[in-house]
């Protein structure tokens, strides 16, 4: 018989027996098992619970006691502790069948019958002390295996992020007319989903995945795409095809990052009233972080020198948003980002 436990918290057990007898005999098997097991002899069932605060590795347990019996203990004790926390061997005088089993469904590991057999005894508290020290061992590995992953997963969050930003820059850096537009529209994103009311997860995913919005213009030719005036209409419609091309950029990638980019990218052109692109949804039906990029990616436009248009003043860009309130943009979202107008004026002096 050999007890494999190397629990460096030690092995704390509990005797509780009315009989001293048993309780010293039983103590002193348990001593020949393993010198280095402490052991604490309980006689009165009323001080048992408050034993079990240091760190008990095992309780022996008899059901014939004065003011408590076994079965009440083991009620209170699985009340606090699943047996796998805390393993308990009850040691009795009732050795019917009927016993045995409501012992065994009241939340004991085991069951030994007195009088008892020195040597099943050691056995069967060995077995319950490896099976406890597996447990632990199990835990340990499982805490460990978690930080692990943890740190994994934010590996590759860093390099989904990193990933994200650099494409989302080779997408804009060949036009240094909006070089920090993309910046500006993470930034308000972020805003405007927080203030929303939307969970930090998604609002955080949701700033680090608009800045891809316009991630399919990277395949819609320069004549086009920098083109100083309006475009014709056939021009128009070829600008329009960076929706799907963002769509087929970011098709069936695992990552969820990977896929609030994309759905960012096929629905920020969407509107309220449904006559948007490239889906025409409506409402609701518009998920709504393609609601927020496409409202603040308009204020940014507006509010911005491009090679077709000059900046608009802040109160004529908000104005429009008012006047578009309930056609293009959501009037809730629209009074919400104009609520936190000075945070998002913040935002755009720091990013200029």
């Amino acid at each position: 018989m050999n007890l494999h436990t190397q629990d460096p918290e030690g092995i704390n057990v509990v005797i509780c027996d009315d009989s001293v007898t048993n309780v010293l005999i039983i103590a002193e098997i348990l001593k020949s098992i393993n010198m280095e097991l402490n052991v604490t002899k309980v006689t009165d069932p009323r001080k048992v619970m408050s034993e079990l605060d240091n760190q008990i590795t095992l309780l022996i347990l008899d059901l014939e006691m004065p003011h408590f019996t076994g079965f009440e203990i083991l009620e209170k004790i699985r009340a606090l502790y699943s047996p796998d926390k805390l393993p308990v061997i009850v040691v009795s005088g009732l050795s019917d069948q009927k016993s045995q089993i409501k012992a065994l469904k009241s939340g004991a590991n085991d069951f030994i019958c007195k009088p008892f057999n020195e040597y099943e005894l050691k056995l069967r508290v060995i077995n319950q002390l490896n099976i406890m020290n597996a447990f632990k061992l199990q835990s340990r590995l499982n805490h460990e295996l978690e930080k692990r992953v943890k740190l994994r997963t934010l590996e590759l969050e860093q390099a989904t992020e990193c990933l994200i930003n650099k494409l989302a820059m080779v997408a804009e850096m060949h036009d240094e007319n909006t070089g920090q537009h993309i910046l500006r529209v993470g930034k308000y994103s972020g805003l405007l989903a927080r203030k929303l009311g939307l969970t930090e997860q998604v609002s955080y995913m949701i700033e680090k995945a608009a800045p891809m919005h316009d991630m399919g213009k990277i395949m819609i030719p320069d004549e086009i795409l920098f083109k100083p005036g309006k475009l014709s209409e056939s021009e128009h419609l070829v600008m329009r095809q960076h929706v799907e091309k963002a769509n087929d950029l970011f098709e069936e990638h695992p990552s969820m990052m990977i896929q609030m980019a994309k759905s960012i990218a096929v629905y920020h052109h969407e509107k309220w009233d449904g006559s948007g692109y490239a889906k025409g949804l409506k409402g609701h039906s518009i998920p709504i972080e393609g609601q927020i990029v496409g409202l603040v990616d308009v204020f940014d436009a507006l509010t911005t020198q491009r090679p077709y248009k000059d900046a608009w003043t802040t109160e004529a860009s908000v104005q429009y948003l008012k006047e578009q309130s309930g056609s293009h943009f959501d009037p809730k979202l629209v009074n919400l980002f104009i609520e936190h107008l000075p945070e998002i004026l913040e935002i755009k002096a720091a990013f200029p």
